[in-house]
């Protein structure tokens, strides 16, 4: 059975009423006038729907409708309902009057006494604005967040920014560019995703190479654009993610970020495939990484199909970095399989570093049986040191345990 959290469920509910929204100024018979009573009558009855898809629907049929002189009738049934409204009932009415007003969208929604139901509405006016008027609503995200730090502020900057990418207006790339890391990273995440889900993964893609070919950014914002843009392409189109970073940037400073994003993306969805185009790439160290990461990322996912396929491979030296990354996996329930699997290991110095992390990681659990390995282990004396002594952070964690057990009263 299919499970879907609440969170996405509720987003979906929005997007689709929004949509609603939207395609039914343009494709529904157009209804008579509503008086401003009637049209708050017929929102309170919507709103009290007890299906979620059919209220949905009659409301933003009806929101269709909200303008300067139906809104202050029925801005009191979404008031004197307030409590009991939740994001689904709450965004596509701010959505509707940020159209017309979205100052004072924003100035009401920024009064409602109820904090959740403040930020989802404040929420809704930023991102209406946006899709209006994306400079205006820059500014009043700026000031609104500098006169309320109790607000959201990843989540109003997400809502600023998804407008802005749906408004199709320009100035984004630039805004975000001058931006500090952290928040440049988030604001390519929602850029990238919402390409895809505008235009698809050609729209992605063009985005992301405008800001590498664009001289006026500098490297940290054309990484971030680079992986939020081959992972969200990579996500639905594994396969044209890959040609694309093969044909686009083979042999350049971004293949490394490329070639790993790519690989983990596609491990997601199909582990076997995204081995084999590892296994057909040039071998070096970014193909390594990008091997054990994706490993990782398809252990997960599918633990089964992962392990038997590396039992089924004939081993390599392409295999190494997924053989590291599942003695890993293994050290802490099963150590003796995992010194098994690290001696597969081809390459010696990644054999002997899985030999030395694998004998800590049981030297803490079982001593005494990690100790007669060690004497018969191909490790030299210095690594067989390191095993044996607790890291800083060991020793300091061990250091408070006295502490604590000296504080105890006799």
């Amino acid at each position: 059975m299919l499970r879907m959290n609440t969170g996405i469920l509720i987003g979906l509910l929005v997007a689709a009423a929004v949509a609603g929204f939207a395609v039914g100024r343009i494709t529904t018979p157009h209804e008579a006038a509503l008086a401003p009573e009637d049209l708050a009558g017929a929102v309170r009855s919507a709103l009290s729907h007890a299906s979620a898809l059919e209220g949905f629907g009659r409301t933003a049929s009806l929101l269709q409708h909200l303008d300067a002189e139906t809104l202050p009738e029925v801005l009191a049934v979404y008031d004197r309902m307030l409590s009991i409204l939740d994001e689904c009932d709450i965004r596509p009415f701010v959505d509707a009057w940020a159209r017309f007003d979205a100052a004072a969208a924003l100035e009401h929604t920024l009064a409602w006494p109820f904090k959740i139901k403040q930020k989802l509405g404040v929420q809704a006016a930023i991102r209406s604005w946006a899709l209006h008027d994306p400079l205006e609503a820059q500014l009043a995200y700026e000031q609104t967040f500098k006169n309320n730090r109790t607000l959201d502020q990843e989540e109003l900057f997400r809502n600023l920014v998804i407008g802005w990418v749906h408004s199709g207006q320009g100035g984004l790339d630039t805004y975000l560019a001058g931006l500090p890391p952290v928040a440049q990273d988030k604001g390519t995440v929602v850029v990238a995703g919402n390409l895809m889900r505008k235009s698809g993964a050609e729209a992605a893609m063009r985005w992301t190479e405008s800001i590498l070919r664009d001289e006026a950014y500098d490297s940290k914002f054309k990484r971030s654009a680079l992986r939020r843009g081959v992972r969200s392409v990579a996500r639905w189109h594994p396969e044209r993610a890959a040609a694309w970073v093969m044909v686009e940037y083979a042999g350049s400073k971004h293949e490394a970020d490329g070639v790993r994003i790519v690989a983990d993306q596609w491990a997601d969805r199909d582990g076997r495939a995204a081995m084999q185009w590892l296994h057909d790439q040039p071998a070096g160290e970014s193909r390594d990484a990008a091997v054990g990461s994706a490993f990782a990322r398809w252990r997960k996912s599918d633990p089964e199909g992962a392990e038997e396929w590396l039992d089924s491979e004939p081993l390599t030296a392409f295999h190494d970095p997924a053989i590291d990354i599942y003695a890993r996996f293994l050290d802490d329930r099963a150590p003796r399989e995992a010194v098994g699997w690290c001696e597969r290991i081809l390459d010696p110095e990644r054999r002997l570093a899985c030999f030395e992390t694998t004998a800590t990681r049981w030297y803490r659990r079982d001593a005494e049986a990690a100790e007669a390995w060690l004497q018969k282990s191909p490790l030299d004396e210095e690594a067989r040191r390191k095993v044996r002594t607790p890291s800083p952070k060991r020793r300091r964690a061990a250091s408070a345990a006295r502490s604590r057990a000296n504080d105890v009263p006799r």
